[in-house]
C-alpha cells in the first residue's frame, strides 16, 4: 500500500508553475480531500507525479529518442523527444494496442497511459506494446490505482459505468505481469504528487541490462523490481 497523503503547504504545479487548483473530472477531490486540478495546463496528481519521474531520468537525454504515445496527458512533453506519434484511443485514427500497426522495434521509448484497462486482451497489448519498443528502449506503462486494491476486479467486459474500463487493477497485477511476461523486468515507481501529497504508481519496462541500469541509477530508491528477473 502507498503511505498516507499528507498535502504540502504552497502547493506548485511542477508542469507550468501554476499555484491555483480546482475540482477534478466530475468534481472530485484528491482522496485526502484537496483541490487536484491544475487552473493553468489541467495537469491531475498522475501527471505531476510522473512528470517529475521523467524530470529525475532527465529529460535533455531524450533527444534523439523516437516515441509514441497511447492517449494524450500532461506527463511528457513531446518536444522532448526526437520523433513523437501520438494515437489516441477511440478515434479514427488511433491505433488498437492489441495489434499495433507499426513494425518491430520501431521506437526507443513507448508511452501507455490509462489505455491497458480499455481494452480486453491485455496480455496481447502487453506483448504489442514491447513488440515495437528497440531492443535498448522502455516501456512506460500506466493505469489507475494499481497500489491501493489488492485484487484485480476484471469484469471480462467494458463496464459503462467505469468508464469502459474491462477491470481495475489491484496489487496482484504483479502476477498478470510474472504469467504474461516471465522474461521481461517490470520496475515499480511509486512518486508523491507536489500539490495534493498523494501518491500513485506507474511502471517502466526496460529492455536490455543498459537501460535497466540506467533506469534504476536515476530513480533510485524510487523504483525497485516488481516482476519479473533482475538483468542489472
Amino acid at each position: 500500500m502507498l503511505p498516507a497523503a499528507i498535502p504540502p503547504a504552497n502547493p506548485k504545479c511542477p508542469i507550468c508553475n501554476g499555484v491555483m487548483f480546482g475540482p477534478g473530472p466530475k468534481g472530485r477531490m484528491a482522496p485526502n480531500g484537496t483541490l487536484p486540478r491544475c487552473v493553468e495546463c489541467q495537469s491531475l496528481e498522475r501527471h505531476r507525479i510522473f512528470r517529475v519521474m521523467f524530470e529525475k531520468l532527465g529529460t535533455e537525454n531524450f533527444a534523439n529518442w523516437s516515441a509514441i504515445q497511447f492517449s494524450p496527458d500532461a506527463t511528457v512533453d513531446p518536444s522532448w523527444f526526437g520523433s513523437h506519434e501520438l494515437s489516441v484511443y477511440g478515434e479514427p485514427s488511433g491505433l488498437d494496442i492489441q495489434s499495433i500497426d507499426r513494425p518491430d522495434a520501431a521506437y526507443d521509448i513507448v508511452l501507455c497511459s490509462h489505455v491497458i484497462e480499455h481494452v480486453g486482451n491485455d496480455r496481447g497489448a502487453l506483448l504489442e506494446l514491447l513488440r515495437i519498443t528497440k531492443p535498448e528502449g522502455m516501456l512506460y506503462l500506466a493505469f489507475p490505482d494499481p497500489f491501493r486494491e489488492d485484487v484485480t476486479r476484471d469484469w471480462g467486459f467494458p463496464k459503462p459505468e467505469k468508464h469502459g474500463h474491462w477491470r481495475v487493477y489491484g496489487g496482484d497485477v504483479v502476477k498478470r505481469f510474472a504469467a504474461y511476461l516471465p522474461d521481461q523486468p517490470v520496475l515499480a515507481y511509486r512518486g508523491e504528487d507536489p500539490v495534493t501529497g498523494e501518491w500513485e504508481g506507474a511502471f517502466l519496462l526496460p529492455r536490455s541490462p543498459e537501460r535497466y541500469r540506467w533506469i534504476t541509477n536515476r530513480l533510485g530508491s524510487g523504483v525497485s523490481l516488481y516482476s519479473g528477473p533482475d538483468i542489472s
